[in-house]
């Protein structure tokens, strides 16, 4: 071209729709006290980057600072970072009440949590973020991908398959724009900012997947339309430890084919009913083949409560028993009691029966294995109510059991399951959790006590222990008492839909989230096809 032509302009962002930057100084008005901002990020870092990479404690770290710093200068490109620092200190006050003593007489939890909510201030922290939505948006840099984790996060125990599975497409087309799902092929970035993207994109695409399967919501991207490379272990990322990191990829990656498979069992012809088995026998054999070459030594399969990592490799031994549970769960109500005179004869059904059992049995088991994992946690280092994994996982293995004394009758085995299940998940509640949660609880007390007949048990309840010296969780607490009491005039500070105390607060609106209501969704009883019959047997009823 001669050296006089115009060049060709490019156009990588719609810069004219940014806000000015002075939003992001008005926003630290709202950052709480240096120590308690200090707290806050520990607590992410203890409680929720668990086997997923979301931020390193470094880089958080030196972005607080900046916050902190009355020369600090911001431009738009820090919309992304802003953003994160704040869903950070949110997310911290969802897990912070794992620092608390042990629980005390139901008297006094109510009395002292009628004073101090610290949801009320992650709503704080969280509607700061949420400012930022538009402009992270426009920068659509991987710092933006890495804000809309954070921000997913944080809404995963309150509305997984809603809010949070917008908020992870949000960070999956994030990634696409910048190409993260593609091996980098530039010049322009270090080894570490690589790393860093190739961290970010693998942790969007695992846990929407898992988010998307769970909740049967479409998955955002295909498998054969990546190419990037998978995370190295680098000896400067402290946070999650490589192995767990790996071995939780791993895990959604056979999550991802039993999905597949299923999908293609719903579909195909009679004749194929048993070579569709046979694949899931086949997959469930290299999970649990590959699960027992996991090392077992403070690393993914030791569940020592005493290791420094028992409460991630008590996670990714959830998630390792969910997949037998969602392999399994489809099959608890085909109907192979029929009369004699009505079985379907020949070896193919036989087979396929046989195959069945097998998947429905590891399904029962592991939701009793699910408890037993979750009873070890409680009685060790605590339960989470801020868990999606713990929670998630204790509701799917009440389901099962509960469907499967719907086909068994009674069981000592399946009663004391389902006592221990609901304890649990109270446990992970707060004992007292908005409208609709109780409802959901109420419900499933009822459909045992009445099918069952099991007398209802009383808790037992937990020994009360020393109190212990004033702890980071103290001060914590004792600033959002002063934080209620200074708005508690004008009404700017409510408890939030998630606290476990929201119903405490008259006029709070109750967590809403029609899936938990829905226990015939769980069992997908409209899965059926030409030659595979179902026991239809409607559950709603209850």
């Amino acid at each position: 071209m001669p050296n006089d032509m115009q060049q060709v302009k490019e156009y990588w962002r719609p810069t004219q729709l940014q806000s000015s930057p002075e939003i992001m100084v008005e926003a630290m008005m709202h950052l709480p006290p240096r120590p308690i901002a200090d707290f806050l990020i520990n607590m992410f870092f203890k409680y929720a980057e668990i086997n997923s990479f979301y931020i390193e404690r470094k880089w958080i770290e030196e972005k607080v600072s900046l916050c902190y710093s009355s020369t600090t200068t911001y431009t738009a490109i820090d919309f992304p970072w802003v953003c994160s620092v704040f869903v950070v200190l949110a997310i911290g006050t969802q897990v912070a009440h794992m620092e608390d003593e042990k629980p005390k007489p139901d008297s006094e939890v109510t009395e002292e949590l009628n004073l101090c909510s610290e949801d009320s201030v992650g709503l704080v922290f969280y509607h700061a973020a949420c400012k930022f939505i538009p402009d992270v948006l426009l920068v659509a840099s991987h710092e933006s991908v890495q804000a809309f984790l954070l921000l997913a996060t944080y809404s995963l125990p309150v509305s997984t398959g809603g809010l949070a599975y917008t908020y992870y497409g949000l960070a999956m087309k994030m990634a696409i724009q910048n190409g993260m799902h593609r091996q980098y092929q530039g010049d322009n970035s270090d080894s570490r900012t690589i790393e860093i993207r190739n961290r970010l994109f693998w942790t969007a695409y695992t846990v929407e997947k898992y988010v998307s399967i769970m909740h049967g919501r479409p998955i955002s991207i295909a498998r054969s339309e990546i190419n990037a490379d998978m995370p190295k272990d680098c000896p400067t990322f402290e946070s999650p430890r490589f192995s767990n990191l790996t071995a939780f990829h791993t895990l959604i990656s056979y999550l991802g084919e039993i999905y597949e498979t299923l999908a293609k069992f719903k579909r195909c012809p009679k004749r194929l009913l048993s070579e569709y088995s046979e694949r899931l026998l086949r997959l469930r054999a290299s999970i649990k083949q590959w699960w027992d070459s996991l090392p077992a030594t403070e690393e993914c399969r030791d569940l020592c409560s005493q290791g420094p990592n028992f409460r991630q490799n008590s996670h990714l031994r959830l998630c390792y028993l969910l997949i037998y549970v969602y392999m399994g769960r489809a099959f608890i109500f085909v109907d192979d009691r029929k009369k004699q005179s009505e079985a379907i004869v020949g070896a193919d059904h036989d087979l396929g029966r046989a195959h069945r059992s097998v998947l429905v049995d590891d399904c029962v088991s592991s939701a009793l294995d699910i408890l037993n994992t979750l009873q070890a946690l409680s009685d060790h280092v605590g339960l989470c109510r801020a868990s999606y994994n713990e929670f998630g996982a204790c509701r799917a293995a009440i389901l099962v059991i509960l469907a499967e004394s719907l086909n068994s009758g009674k069981s000592q085995r399946l009663q004391d399951g389902l006592h221990r299940g609901m304890s649990l998940i109270r446990h992970m509640v707060g004992g007292c959790s908005s409208e609709s949660e109780i409802s959901y609880l109420e419900s499933i007390e009822a459909a045992i006590s009445q099918l069952l007949a099991i007398p209802e048990q009383d808790s037992i309840s937990q020994p009360q222990s020393d109190q212990n010296p004033v702890s980071v969780y103290s001060k914590f607490k004792d600033w959002t008492q002063s934080l209620k009491k200074d708005k508690s005039a004008s009404g700017n500070v409510e408890l939030s839909s998630f606290s476990p105390l929201s119903h405490l607060t008259p006029g709070t609106e109750g967590f809403t989230n029609p899936e938990m209501n829905d226990i015939t969704a769980f069992f997908d009883l409209d899965w059926s096809n030409g030659g595979f019959e179902f026991d239809t047997l409607n559950i709603s009823s209850l």
